[in-house]
């Protein structure tokens, strides 16, 4: 009698440890999608601002020219002190 409980709780054990890993590779497949479909739309929004400061610069190069002499003199200006 003790050997049947034995074994069929062994067998239990076995079975939910199955479900168990299935479970887990399910979660992990999951995260996957959801992650890869986070990843993509940041990089759109990447791709999307750096192609908005690409034609920005295009449209204006003066502002550009003048942006980095500003930021240079005001670099010159407190690394002096």
């Amino acid at each position: 009698m003790t050997n049947d409980k034995i074994t069929n709780t062994r067998e239990t054990l076995i079975k939910d440890t199955d479900t168990l890993k299935q479970d887990a590779g399910q979660v992990v497949e999951d995260i996957k999608k959801h992650a890869y479909a986070h990843v993509d739309v940041v990089k759109d929004s990447v791709n999307n601002t750096f192609d908005l400061a690409h034609d920005y610069v295009k449209e204006r190069p003066f502002h550009l020219a003048a942006a980095a002499l500003f930021i240079g003199f005001l670099i010159g200006r407190f690394r002096r002190k």
